[in-house]
């Protein structure tokens, strides 16, 4: 009976640490007034939930051109939004239209 319970004890602390150290998956949220947008929507329902956002950047790479060249191409754009006095700035990074990454910025 010793054993039995040793090795449940075993089994319960291996699981509990699994559960401590395994990372939370969350999924990017914005909230704009009564409305939510998260990561895949478009930069469309972006505009119309959230309105126009107050700094638009392009993100931009390097990539070699058809001749060998070095250039810089547009990959995207990151939306910055203000949330208000006290509230941390949404950066919302637009990929082909598409919502592919929402973080806080710092706080207004």
């Amino acid at each position: 009976m010793m054993l039995q319970q040793r090795t449940w004890l075993s089994v319960v602390m291996v699981v509990s640490s699994w559960l401590i150290l395994a990372p939370t998956a969350q999924a990017a949220v914005l909230r704009c007034k009564s409305s939510v947008l998260t990561t895949g929507d478009s930069s469309a329902e972006a505009l119309i939930k959230c309105g126009k956002p107050l700094l638009v950047e392009p993100l931009t790479q390097t990539a070699l051109s058809e001749d060998g060249q070095l250039t810089q191409v547009i990959a995207g754009e990151r939306w910055t939004f203000d949330m208000g006095k006290g509230m941390f700035l949404q950066i919302v990074t637009v990929q082909n239209g598409v919502i592919q990454k929402i973080e806080d910025g710092p706080r207004n």
